[in-house]
């Protein structure tokens, strides 16, 4: 297999937030009647509305990486391309932004929001909940990283080189199977709403479902970075099926509506056939 890392690199994302909650003591749930052996309960320590926008800006920058990125079979790690390096910075820099400004604004409800806390809990209130430094719980920050095969010429005897090189392969055909799987259920969540709508009635269609779908097809030949044939066709149907077609027409072209959702329900049958023809590997870096 050609080195994908000739062609893209990792990102790590690392984001933590201070969660407000913490697990009732099962001594406190026997005073209050409760069995503690069948009843786990969390106490909210601050109003969560506080950290809302702190977790939003998290989530979305997850969502905004995936989009330009692609799975990879380790916690917390994305497979960039190259040509998507500037980009997933760039778009990392303007959430790290909101989530800070967030923490700031949490930050000066702290104090306030810990005295509300102790009219509401009543009993189940503990200063030992809530840190001094709650400033230090909030994280957010990224890496690009590259990863290669291990070098002969090395320190590692041929041993341990031979075995290194086999995990690292079976490394890639984990993500060359989780990137091809990731690709298609993109496209086919896509194609599927777009077709639920057409078949709906035109008036419920937005342009933003036909955005979704040419901003997927724009994008996917940077993110094909395995060079997977059969989407790459189902790619090229897609754009020959939506070439000139706008949300007006498909509004009020009732025989044009009609054919594009025939298409597109063909075209999801063909990826769902292409989900299902993935091989399932489950990767192993145990030594």
């Amino acid at each position: 297999m050609d080195n994908v890392f000739a062609k893209a690199c990792l990102a790590q994302l690392s984001a933590s937030v201070w969660q407000g909650t913490r697990m009732i003591k099962s001594g406190l749930m026997e005073s209050l009647g409760q069995n503690s052996d069948l009843v786990k309960a969390r106490k909210r320590l601050i109003n969560p509305e506080l950290l809302g926008p702190i977790k939003t800006a998290v989530h979305q920058a997850r969502n905004n990486v995936q989009k330009h990125a692609l799975p990879f079979p380790v916690t917390a790690l994305y497979l960039v391309p190259k040509e998507s390096i500037e980009t997933v910075d760039k778009t990392l820099r303007h959430y790290q932004g909101r989530f800070w400004s967030g923490v700031e604004g949490f930050m000066e409800n702290y104090a306030s929001a810990r005295e509300e806390a102790r009219t509401v809990l009543g009993d189940l209130f503990s200063e030992t909940d809530y840190p001094d430094d709650v400033r230090s719980k909030f994280n957010f920050e990224w890496r690009f990283l590259a990863l290669d095969v291990p070098a002969k010429a090395g320190l590692l005897p041929p041993e341990i080189y031979a075995r290194e090189k086999e995990k690292f392969q079976s490394l890639m055909e984990e993500t060359r199977a989780m990137a091809a799987e990731a690709l298609a259920k993109e496209m086919g969540d896509i194609v599927h709403s777009l077709t639920e709508r057409l078949s709906g009635g035109g008036k419920t269609l937005s342009g933003n479902m036909m955005n979704r779908l040419k901003e997927f097809l724009d994008g996917f030949d940077n993110r094909n970075l395995f060079e997977d044939a059969r989407l790459a066709e189902i790619v090229s149907q897609a754009r020959d099926i939506i070439g000139g077609v706008t949300s007006y027409g498909l509004r009020y072209n009732d025989a044009l509506r009609e054919n594009i959702a025939r298409d597109m329900a063909n075209l999801k049958a063909v990826l769902d056939g292409a989900i299902e023809d993935i091989p399932r590997r489950k990767l192993r870096l145990a030594a």
